[in-house]
């Protein structure tokens, strides 16, 4: 009889355990559902932002992120020592892409690019290869103490230590009765002083080698050589390096004969050569050594335009 049992009650369990098993069967509750994967900016390791190098391969528009967590606030620069990388700096992540606009956006250029000021904060960094074929990068980020000042090299306050303009700068007011009277409308030339508006494109290089008097009497050069002023609008395409041999700039530049000294002619702008008066009547001469003593016209010179003078 007990055996006859134990053969019942094992049947029984083969039967009923086979049909549990069966794959129509579904199952019910226990079940554990998986963490979907995480990818994008919502997969971002967070770094040291203050000691980083990073090192690694992208594909032809593949992406990696990085994030970092700043303490303080501070001006940064990236260095990527590839170009052609798209390189995105967010505040906030959104799914798989950081949340728009970025804080900073721009291309890798293969050298160090200053990045900006970010605040204390968590932020994701977004790097795209935007070139064909697979390559190989070297990331690391750069960071310096804020020091504000002008950075505008023709201002009267420029601070060379400044890395970030705060605005104050200050430049010269040229517009005062005083130039407005003697030479017109004045503008800044690239060293900042000021310059009459009627030398720009006058048919002479300013480039320093003609100057003005300020309101002090001093003479201050100017100088119109600048891509800013279109290198004097033309007027300095072409500098005149000095005078080829055997000719020697006279008392306001232009090259004339050496031999023309002491010739017993007096050179007081009498005389022209190449088309130019020439002048050698001054005391860097000694009155064309001479030449224009008896005569009695000493230290005479050319007068140029627009109240230009010749820097000595």
């Amino acid at each position: 009889m007990n055996r006859l049992t134990g053969f019942l009650t094992l049947a029984f369990l083969t039967i009923f355990g086979l049909q549990s098993c069966d794959d129509n069967d579904t199952i019910v509750g226990g079940g554990i559902t998986p963490e979907p994967e995480l990818v994008g900016c919502e997969a971002t390791t967070f770094y040291d932002w203050t000691d980083f190098q990073f090192e690694t391969s992208l594909d032809a528009g593949a992406t990696t992120w990085l994030g970092f967590d700043l303490s303080e606030t501070t001006l940064f620069s990236i260095n990527l020592n590839q170009a052609g990388f798209h390189c995105a700096i967010f505040e906030f992540c959104d799914g798989e892409l950081g949340s728009p606009p970025p804080l900073y956006s721009f291309m890798s250029n293969g050298n160090g690019q200053e990045v900006g000021i970010v605040t204390e904060g968590m932020y994701y960094l977004e790097i795209t290869n935007t070139r064909p074929g697979r390559l190989d990068f070297e990331f690391s980020i750069s960071l310096a103490d804020i020091v504000y000042g002008c950075m505008n090299d023709d201002a009267l306050n420029y601070d060379t230590t400044a890395n970030v303009d705060d605005g104050s700068c200050e430049f010269n007011d040229c517009n005062t009765e005083y130039y407005i009277e003697n030479y017109g409308e004045m503008i800044l030339d690239c060293d900042g002083n000021c310059a009459p508006l009627s030398w720009v494109a006058d048919g002479y290089c300013d480039d320093g080698a003609w100057a003005i008097y300020d309101e002090e009497g001093n003479q201050v050069p100017v100088n119109l050589y600048c891509a800013e002023l279109n290198f004097d609008e033309g007027d300095c395409e072409a500098i005149d390096e000095g005078c080829t041999p055997g000719l020697i700039e006279d008392c306001n530049g232009i090259c004339a004969p050496a031999n023309w000294l002491g010739d017993g002619f007096c050179d007081d702008g009498s005389y022209e050569y190449d088309g130019n008066p020439i002048f050698f009547n001054c005391e860097e001469f000694n009155n064309d050594n001479g030449d224009c003593d008896a005569l009695g016209r000493s230290n005479q010179q050319r007068v140029y335009p627009n109240g230009k003078v010749k820097v000595r």
